[in-house]
């Protein structure tokens, strides 16, 4: 296909707790090709290095959203378009803190998953880094883009945290987020993360539907597993992402559920978007 653009078809961002904004933050840009989901890691300690932000988790989702406004130059590869991304979101950071970022602990230090894409010349490339997902459907097939394994493990974890006390619990959280940042998994205020985007082409056809989501949405595929990627893309295809969100609600709020969950109702957010021909 010689050139495609994506029509953006739904959008939704669900904090799951009314009255707050929430850590999970969407955009994207038409016209450039592009579109995110940003997951912003619930923090860890009550340091608030970002005061006027409602959390440091919520401060690196908007920040790097903001900036992913700005596409990438033609030719530039993902990793260093991220790089250049997280220069300047470091940058950021350094004049919103009220702790100097040198003297911010590895556990208070903000990271974020996120999933985002861009569509050119008849393929999107797809940059991700922790475990936001983007499942794409042609016809009655569909596609699972992301670390997938990073999104099953969360119930291992949840169950094995669940079984401490509260504070082996937050030292253990502390202890994985200074993991986080040390061996820069997640995007944060270490430019370098981006050598470790991962990265998926994918040529593109019309027609083609893709959403992008963090792991709130994908809940329902995995750990929840109450559908399949096709089934999930065939619920929005009839109801939208408000039906997808109230489908995750009506499963954690429903009586009985026994699924092992750090949060009860985990922030969701995702773009439904289409793949048109150019002309």
């Amino acid at each position: 296909m010689p050139g495609a653009r994506m029509v953006v078809l739904d959008t939704v961002n669900d904090p799951g707790t009314p009255g707050r904004m929430g850590d999970d933050r969407f955009g994207f840009d038409e016209a450039a090709g592009t579109a995110w989901a940003l997951d912003g890691a619930t923090d860890v300690t009550d340091l608030r290095p970002f005061p006027n932000a409602e959390s440091g988790a919520a401060w690196i989702a908007e920040a790097l959203s903001a900036r992913l406004m700005v596409p990438p130059a033609a030719d530039e590869t993902p990793k260093a378009y991220f790089a250049k991304a997280l220069t300047d979101v470091c940058a950021r950071a350094e004049t919103s803190t009220r702790i100097p970022l040198d003297d911010l602990p590895g556990e208070a230090r903000p990271i974020a998953s996120g999933m985002w894409m861009h569509v050119v010349s008849g393929r999107a490339m797809f940059a991700w880094l922790g475990d936001c997902m983007a499942l794409l459907r042609r016809g009655g097939s569909v596609t699972v883009i992301g670390s997938p394994g990073k999104a099953e493990a969360e119930t291992v974890t949840a169950r094995r945290l669940l079984a401490v006390s509260p504070e082996e619990r937050l030292a253990q959280l502390q202890t994985d987020r200074r993991r986080s940042n040390a061996n820069r998994t997640c995007f944060g205020l270490d430019p370098h993360a981006a050598s470790n985007l991962e990265t998926q082409a994918v040529s593109l056809e019309p027609g083609d539907t893709i959403c992008l989501m963090s792991d709130g949405l994908y809940r329902l595929v995995s750990p929840y597993a109450t559908h399949t990627p096709e089934r999930f893309m065939a619920l929005v295809a009839d109801t939208g992402l408000s039906g997808a969100v109230a489908a995750l609600r009506a499963f954690e709020d429903a009586p009985g559920c026994d699924m092992p969950r750090l949060k009860a109702r985990d922030d969701a957010c995702g773009v439904l978007l289409r793949i048109d021909a150019m002309g």
